[in-house]
C-alpha cells in the first residue's frame, strides 16, 4: 500500500492480498485520505486477492466522503480478483454491469445518466 497526488487527487494504491489483519492500516490511510483532501482515488489493480471487510471500508470512505462533499473513486476494479470479489458480495452484476449509481462506483465508472441509485 501506497499512497500519492496526482492529477489534484490523492492516490492510494492498494496491492497484494488484503484480508483482515491489513484492516487497520487501510481504515487509517482512506481515513487520513478522506479527511485532507477533497478527492481521492483508490486503485486496486494490483489486489490478488481481498476481503471482504476492506471492500466495506472502502464503502465506508466513499459514504463518509460524500458527507462531506468530497469524493472517493476507484481504478482498476473493473477485473482481476477485486472484480471477482465484487461479483461474490453482489454489488456488481454478473457480467460486471452497471445497474445502478453505486454499482459504477464499484466497477470504477460513471454512473449512467438518468439512472438512480
Amino acid at each position: 500500500m501506497d499512497t500519492s497526488r496526482e492529477e489534484g487527487a490523492h492516490r492510494i494504491r492498494l496491492q497484494g492480498s488484503l484480508g483482515l489483519r491489513d484492516a487497520r492500516r487501510v481504515h487509517e490511510l482512506l481515513k487520513d485520505a478522506v479527511g485532507a483532501f477533497n478527492a481521492v482515488e483508490i486503485d486496486v489493480e494490483e489486489v490478488n486477492d481481498i476481503d471482504i471487510s476492506i471492500i466495506q471500508l472502502i464503502a465506508s470512505a466513499r459514504k463518509s466522503a460524500e458527507r462531506h462533499e468530497r469524493t472517493v473513486t476507484l481504478s482498476g476494479s473493473s477485473a482481476g480478483a477485486f472484480a471477482a470479489a465484487l461479483r461474490r458480495a453482489g454489488l456488481v452484476g454478473g457480467d460486471g454491469t452497471s445497474r445502478s449509481a453505486d454499482e459504477a462506483f464499484w466497477a470504477g465508472r460513471p454512473p449512467a445518466v438518468g439512472k438512480a441509485s
